[in-house]
């Protein structure tokens, strides 16, 4: 189901971010795989909620993104503030540092692939379902049964992926998600092929990164095609997309939908809106889109 939305939201934007901290309490935690990933993250939830047990959310960031990229935070606070525990984190491969905001280990970054980090939130859900990654104090207030991912730009594709292979989420928010991995020419892939590496520009930050030609390997070799994954979904699914994407054009996420052919998925386009709907990093303020995405988001999530 397709459905445009207007430029309204029934939620005011709150710009102050010491308004919606000063209701929340937020923690840090660190988890080291079998084979020595280290994913690090931050946890939130209002204490005023803690009478009974709240669904557990899962951000998934985009490429070259992190936990505390532009409106994430933001958008994790304002969850938290319905009733919900909130949950953003970096992949092993996203050693950020926060004040240049340029990734510290450019090897590591280079080494990403789909694969690698579809094990890596498996094994972040494992240890959610657990509690495992929550104080002791706080178990008997998580209701693991109630998982819900949102996936923005790459992590869209990534928790579109995850959601069809694994049934532990039980609804599925996808934000300005791409609708193909598949974003190279023949001769991108031939050279990448010859120079073992793909090397491109951060066009936030001006570093020079790269990413290993496994990466494409990957996708080809365990066919990652994302609208076969979205046929396989068997959960509420929501994309949210703004029309004036330029990074991930409307059309794209829009064809992948009609492969699928699911009657699960549903689609609100936000008019005159961009790829980040207006929210530049560091993030300063919210947007009347960034809002109406977030007003969407929650009443998708509270149904």
């Amino acid at each position: 189901m397709e459905r445009k939305s207007l430029l309204r939201s029934n939620l005011s934007p709150v710009n102050s971010r010491t308004r919606v901290e000063t209701q929340i309490t937020q923690f840090e935690f660190e988890i080291v795989s079998d084979n020595n990933k280290k994913i690090i993250g931050d946890i939130r939830f209002c204490p005023n909620f803690l009478d009974e047990a709240l669904p557990i959310v899962i951000f998934v960031h985009g490429f070259t993104g992190h936990k505390n990229w532009g409106f994430l935070p933001y958008f994790a606070e304002r969850i938290a503030l319905q009733k919900m525990i909130s949950i953003v984190f970096n992949f092993s491969t996203d050693e950020v540092d926060p004040q240049t905001e340029w990734f510290t280990n450019v090897e590591k970054f280079a080494s990403f692939t789909i694969s690698g980090a579809l094990e890596e939130l498996n094994f972040l859900i494992t240890k959610t379902v657990t509690k495992e990654i929550f104080p002791v104090d706080l178990y008997s207030f998580v209701d693991s049964k109630r998982l819900f991912l949102i996936g923005q730009s790459l992590g869209g594709g990534i928790s579109s992926i995850y959601t069809a292979k694994y049934p532990k989420i039980t609804k599925l928010v996808l934000i300005g998600a791409v609708g193909t991995f598949f974003r190279y020419t023949k001769r991108q892939i031939a050279e990448w092929e010859t120079k073992g590496a793909l090397t491109f520009e951060n066009s936030r930050t001006g570093q020079e990164l790269k990413l290993n030609f496994s990466y494409y390997k990957d996708l080809i070799d365990n066919g990652y095609y994302i609208e076969r994954f979205l046929q396989n979904i068997s959960i509420p699914t929501l994309f949210v997309h703004g029309s004036e994407d330029l990074t991930v054009p409307l059309k794209e996420i829009q064809k992948a939908i009609a492969l699928a052919i699911n009657p699960l998925i549903e689609l609100n386009i936000i008019a005159n809106a961009g790829h980040t709907f207006g929210i530049e990093h560091p993030f300063r303020t919210s947007s009347e889109s960034l809002e109406l995405v977030i007003s969407l988001t929650i009443e998708f999530l509270t149904r």
